[in-house]
């Protein structure tokens, strides 16, 4: 059972709580407390014993959990970005719709562990076994993450390919994590190297990540362009925005560091909505860095040419070669445009020139 003066140190809140951490090294027993939407963000709750304990909305953004026991605890709908989850023991956590973006699972015990509907994320996922993890094909994948060698070869092939896919990995290193499998017959495993073959031989290498950005209203479209864009291999993410909302942080700002390319969607869903006019100015600052053209703007119809956004930024925009899906609908007319898509976007290897 847990130490009642301890949680009602800890319900003081974080700076409290860390501060009484540094003057008392003794050991931490917060086993089967309620700690719902409590406050921990930053808390330092190391090699702690959080089993069992009910933590659904909490806020553990930037918390230090490393080695801490949190066995069957419940984070459903939990913030967990930037967590350090390093040598944790998560077997049986429910991490159900929580926000695991940024968090780090080096050599972390995630059997059982629940990640329908997380969104991950600039995650690390390495030294781990995977194989008996629940709901990783169901995941929301909102950015790229890092994923060993040593995780594929401790999870012995038993990582679903849409996991392997939203962390990032080409198609030809999905495939040929089935070859971890130690159960594989022969003839399986010279399958598995023929489509690794093909798929190394047939699809361009991708070396910087494709965002979409999108209103929510042109979900139908992207779906479209999504299944597209997988037929192809390439892997991409969602940055989809509400035009209730204001502007808030985007995955793009978010993967500022990994060179990506911006593929900005143009309707009259996104007429009057400040994150395209974000999206553009943050654009142009990493063109600067990068010294290539990181934004790629479409165009579902003609309403963007009257928008209301400033001058300059119209300006910006039309500097672009926008292409023209509003025809999207049509078969034909979709698939000679996206060809062009295809080829324009700069997020393939290139050989140098001889």
């Amino acid at each position: 059972m847990a130490d009642k003066e301890q949680v009602e140190m800890l319900l003081q809140g974080p700076e409290t709580w860390n501060e009484w951490r540094r003057s008392n090294p003794v050991k931490i027993d917060l086993s089967q407390t309620s700690l719902v939407y409590t406050n921990l963000k930053g808390a330092d709750l190391s090699e702690a014993n959080i089993n069992r304990s009910d933590l659904r909305g909490a806020n553990l953004n930037g918390a230090n959990l490393r080695e801490s026991d949190l066995g069957d605890s419940d984070f459903i709908g939990a913030e967990l970005i930037d967590t350090n989850l390093s040598m944790a023991y998560l077997r049986g956590a429910n991490l159900i719709n929580a926000n695991l973006l940024g968090a780090n699972f080096q050599m972390a015990d995630l059997s059982e562990v629940n990640f329908t509907k997380a969104e991950t994320g600039r995650n690390i996922f390495t030294r781990i076994d995977l194989s008996k993890s629940i709901g990783l094909e169901k995941v929301s994948f909102r950015l790229p993450s890092s994923l060993g060698f040593d995780t594929l070869q401790l999870s012995k092939g038993q990582i679903p390919d849409a996991f392997l896919r939203g962390c990032g990995l080409p198609d030809w290193e999905v495939e040929s994590a089935k070859l971890h499998n130690p159960n594989l017959s022969n003839d399986e495993i010279v399958k598995i190297q023929y489509r690794v073959f093909d798929l190394r031989a047939t699809q361009a290498l991708q070396i910087s990540p494709l965002f979409i950005s999108y209103s929510h209203t042109d979900s139908e479209f992207v779906n479209l362009l999504d299944s597209w864009l997988t037929e192809k291999g390439v892997r991409f993410w969602r940055d989809i925005h509400d035009a209730k909302a204001g502007r808030l942080e985007t995955q793009i700002d978010r993967a500022i560091r990994q060179n990506p390319t911006v593929l900005l969607v143009l309707s009259k869903n996104s007429l009057g909505s400040d994150w395209v006019e974000h999206e553009v100015r943050h654009a142009r600052k990493l063109e600067k860095e990068f010294g290539r053209d990181t934004l790629c703007p479409i165009a579902l119809d003609d309403s963007w040419k009257l928008s209301p956004w400033p001058e300059r930024v119209m300006e910006q925009i039309k500097e672009y070669n926008i292409l023209d899906f509003s025809g999207w609908q049509d078969k034909s007319t979709f698939d000679r445009q996206f060809a062009k898509l295809l080829s324009g976007l700069e997020i393939f290897y290139k050989k140098p020139a001889a």
